[in-house]
């Protein structure tokens, strides 16, 4: 018999910004991606907080994000919305905190920028949880709180997995694989796309 173990899970309201952006950044530290991002562990302690608040600050308004006070933080975008409408703005802010390692991180947006879907869909930008606090659920709450939204609403979701660990998350929530983005002499990332389930 299987057990569902399910976390509390909220909607990420203005002041959950700098915590957002500490979650993840614990979370996302030893990411096969950010590792090639930012090679030198110093350094990618200093950018990375600032990076994830930039990209908190631009997805909590659009309503669809989450949090939960156990540890984990969830941005997302709904069909069709833009979290940064602004290129050279974005450009010029990750210039700002990313300073030598600017250029491989917009190798990797420009990357999944050429393979997002034309076809509108709900976006899961990133989703992370504190390493101590990983393996108790918290992620899987944090992704039926979308999926559920997604299902509901009969419209499908987005997202790269960045790691085979996150991959194998997603794909017991209804993700399947659409393909592999390959850095240059480093890791994949890996498309993947879930239709909305019928007869929830």
């Amino acid at each position: 018999m299987t057990t569902t173990t399910t976390m509390p899970v909220r909607p990420a309201d203005p002041a959950d910004v700098a915590t957002i952006a500490d979650v993840l950044s614990a979370a996302f530290f030893d990411d096969p991606v950010f590792r090639w991002m930012f090679p030198d562990p110093t350094r990618r302690a200093r950018a990375l907080p600032p990076s994830f608040a930039l990209f908190a600050r631009a997805y909590q308004p659009l309503g669809a994000s989450h949090v939960s006070p156990a540890g984990g933080a969830a941005l997302w975008a709904p069909p069709g919305v833009e979290a940064f409408p602004d290129e050279e703005e974005l450009a010029a802010d990750i210039g700002a905190i990313a300073g030598p390692d600017a250029g491989r991180v917009f190798i990797v947006l420009e990357l999944l920028g050429e393979r997002h879907p034309a076809d509108p869909a709900h976006y899961l930008n990133l989703l992370g949880v504190r390493p101590d606090r990983q393996g108790h659920g918290i992620g899987s709450s944090l992704l039926r709180a979308a999926t559920r939204r997604c299902d509901e609403a009969g419209e499908p979701a987005y997202l790269e997995a960045t790691s085979e660990r996150n991959r194998a998350l997603y794909e017991r929530h209804g993700f399947v694989v659409v393909g592999e983005i390959a850095l240059p002499d480093g890791p994949s990332l890996w498309p993947m796309w879930r239709e909305a389930a019928t007869g929830r």
